[in-house]
């Protein structure tokens, strides 16, 4: 939730450019390992980029190892049984490559690309991360620092603070409302050997996804592939899920004192993950409310009102469960008006229908936006492994853009009653 930063094949050619022309079909296929691969084919361009996407992310890990995740992935980079850092990163400059591992609450992937003829050289590198990693003792201790400085320098930051809070009081004890980063304790008690045993028992082929976006033959693709990846079995213990979340049943506010020189406003409300329903109808809501400088929240609040210097929503989109959230930046004077004024919107919002010109408007932004962010190949290769590991499936990143197209006014209209009017959860941070 820290990150706002989140199809059929008749709807693959859904995202058109001028340059590009119609975009090709993707194509999938499970391998024997249980691995699933999804392959893009692309004709404008020689670069080849590949996702490998791994369930499981800061949602899987117990409360005491919070944050090894994000510290595997980091350490992973720094050597194999192999190749050494220094190796790792001259073999990937050599080809005129990136490689890089990510982690989020839902997932954790390593990426990369390569223009094509030097894809097939990548891939061993990619293997021997993915399955030989060392995590040499200097190098696990320097990622480990540089972990908890960015865990430190992160309470520098007031929209993070606000946040970081309001994810403890949202979700409390899942692990959705813990830092994905973990905290300076549970980060500075992880061993070697626990990120070693972590990442031998979550490096599972069954149940990951690998994407693959290029102009490669499917046939020729496939063939690198399966010899890169057949010798992967996997014998650990696979993601089992944390359970479902449990939010709060009434409304509650809490405060946290700071050294910021301004406040802070952060308001939440229960809303659902992306296997829902309404999950299109609520990011239509989003931006109808809080999107751009002509959206009401900044109209009302910050040009009318003068109550903050940034004013904004998000809803983050989730697996198991997400929030809708409005936030606002304000003078420490103004962080309960600003309050105040957000509730009045909001019972205003609710009680008068969505103008189709507004609705128009809001939708237009929403694909608009979807369909610039699959202008690379990178991109494309995340968006189709996303869906697939999110549980929707690769081919709903054709389906997206029709069913934002198919919310109607009376919709957003009654996830607005839905979700806006449930028991919100407040997070005020003041200055000293």
């Amino acid at each position: 939730m820290t990150t706002l930063p989140a199809k059929t094949q008749a709807e693959s050619a859904s995202f058109p450019s001028h340059k590009q022309g119609p975009r090709l079909a993707a194509s999938d296929k499970i391998l024997p390992n249980g691995l699933v691969w999804i392959h893009q084919p692309v004709r404008h361009n020689e670069i080849v980029a590949f996702r490998l996407i791994l369930p499981g992310g800061s949602s899987d890990e117990p409360q005491k190892l919070t944050g090894i995740t994000r510290l595997m992935g980091a350490a992973m980079l720094k050597g194999t049984a192999r190749r050494s850092s220094l190796e790792i990163a001259q073999q990937i400059e050599s080809l005129g490559a990136a490689l890089d591992i990510s982690s989020d609450e839902d997932y954790w992937d390593i990426n990369g690309q390569v223009i094509s003829d030097k894809f097939e050289k990548l891939l061993p590198i990619v293997q021997d991360v993915l399955l030989n990693p060392s995590f040499p003792p200097n190098e696990f201790e320097k990622e480990k620092q540089a972990q908890l400085n960015s865990i430190r320098a992160n309470k520098e930051h007031i929209f993070t603070v606000a946040m970081q809070r309001l994810q403890r009081e949202v979700f409390g004890d899942h692990p959705y409302g813990r830092p994905e980063e973990g905290t300076e304790a549970t980060v500075a008690s992880l061993t070697r050997e626990e990120v070693a045993r972590w990442h031998k028992e979550r490096i599972q082929p069954k149940g990951s996804v690998l994407v693959t976006v290029g102009n490669i033959s499917v046939a020729k693709m496939e063939q690198m592939i399966q010899k890169t990846f057949k010798d992967w079995t996997g014998a650990g213990t696979p993601p089992q899920g944390p359970g479902d979340i449990q939010y709060p049943r009434a409304p509650k506010s809490v405060q946290e004192i700071h050294p910021f020189e301004q406040g802070y406003l952060m308001l939440a409300f229960a809303a659902p993950g992306v296997a829902q329903s309404d999950y299109p109808a609520i990011k239509v809501l989003n931006t109808l409310l809080g999107a751009g400088m002509s959206s009401p929240l900044f109209q009302v609040v910050r040009e009318e009102g003068g109550l903050a210097y940034e004013v904004s929503s998000f809803y983050p989109s989730r697996k198991l469960g997400s929030a809708f959230v409005i936030y606002a930046g304000t003078d420490p004077g103004n962080v309960d008006l600003a309050h105040e004024k957000i509730k009045t919107l909001l019972d205003d919002f609710r009680s008068k229908p969505v103008p189709e010109k507004a609705l128009d408007d809001a939708k237009r932004f929403v694909r608009g936006h979807y369909m610039m962010d699959h202008q690379t190949n990178s991109r494309m290769a995340w968006y189709l492994g996303w869906w697939e590991i999110l549980g929707k499936g690769h081919q709903y990143d054709g389906q997206y853009s029709q069913d934002i197209q198919s919310v109607s006014a009376e919709d957003v209209r009654r996830v607005a009653q839905q979700i806006l009017k449930g028991p919100a959860t407040v997070v005020k941070i003041r200055p000293k």
